[in-house]
């Protein structure tokens, strides 16, 4: 729900298959998710549960439901402490930490609402360097604030998609969220709609 509120909207009305690049990124980053998930599943005092469904209804508008996969819940058997594990691959790693361009604020937002769906647990980002394998965990704690700004922008995308009123050029206008436009298989019809 971060991705940038124009690329969204096209992704609902005019859904293009991903490009290559974008292919070849999502299957590297599920091969090293599942390398992972093989590995916490090796621990004997840890129940591992992958790929779980998550549905959040929205508070106050039934036509609203948030829904995704969780990578992994962890279990721990002699405490019962739960982990939610969302896995991230980056490239640079180190230098992007280095840099705080990590945690991204989509990746925190997607793991919050997690933590929603099942309270009293904990998150852990983890990012996977793409070229060296090196592994940084990021412990998170649900966040009210953060949830309650998703859910507007829940409910903004919701009111824009059903008016079919372009959003602003969110990515485009903001420096932050520039680099998006670099992968956008929409950016064609985004430079043609001004």
């Amino acid at each position: 729900m971060w991705a940038c509120l124009r690329k969204q909207f096209y992704d609902r009305l005019f859904p293009v298959n991903a490009g290559y690049d974008s292919a070849r990124l999502t299957a590297l980053g599920t091969v090293l998710h599942e390398l992972i998930a093989d590995l916490l599943k090796r621990e004997e005092s840890v129940r591992v549960s992958t790929e779980v469904p998550i549905r959040i209804p929205h508070p106050t508008n039934h036509e609203i439901v948030l829904s995704g996969r969780a990578d992994d819940l962890i279990v721990v058997e002699f405490t019962r402490e739960r982990y939610l594990v969302e896995v991230k691959s980056v490239d640079d790693l180190q230098e992007k930490l280095r840099k705080k361009y990590l945690p991204r604020l989509d990746h925190r937002a997607q793991l919050n609402l997690y933590l929603k769906a099942f309270p009293k647990s904990r998150g852990i980002l983890m990012y996977v360097d793409r070229s060296n394998l090196d592994i940084e965990e990021i412990q998170l704690e649900f966040d009210e604030e953060l949830y309650k700004r998703t859910l507007e922008r829940v409910e903004r995308i919701h009111e824009l998609l059903k008016r079919r009123e372009l959003p602003e050029a969110e990515a485009a206008l903001s420096g932050e969220l520039s680099w998006q436009c670099k992968y956008c298989v929409h950016l064609a019809r985004c430079q043609r709609d001004g």
